[in-house]
């Protein structure tokens, strides 16, 4: 019996999500920064940034795929 999520899981889900979505957005923003500048110190605190950003949005992926499996089938 597949049972459907229930409200509080899934407004949890959206929120993973639209953090998710705002990690991608903050990368983005990161990477046009490092191609605005020639500094070098600035670039690797972007790249720092970058990378700091990845491993948070692994970890979501993470809490996503893990509260997909939790729904009851």
């Amino acid at each position: 019996m597949h049972r459907m999520p229930d409200a509080a899981r899934r407004r949890c889900d959206a929120e993973m999500v639209e953090v998710a979505h705002a990690l991608a957005a903050a990368r983005c923003a990161a990477r046009l920064a490092g191609l605005g500048t020639s500094e070098f110190v600035v670039r690797e605190l972007l790249l720092n940034v970058i990378d700091e950003i990845n491993r948070a949005e692994t970890a979501v992926a993470r809490l996503v795929s893990t509260s997909s499996r939790d729904v009851v089938v």
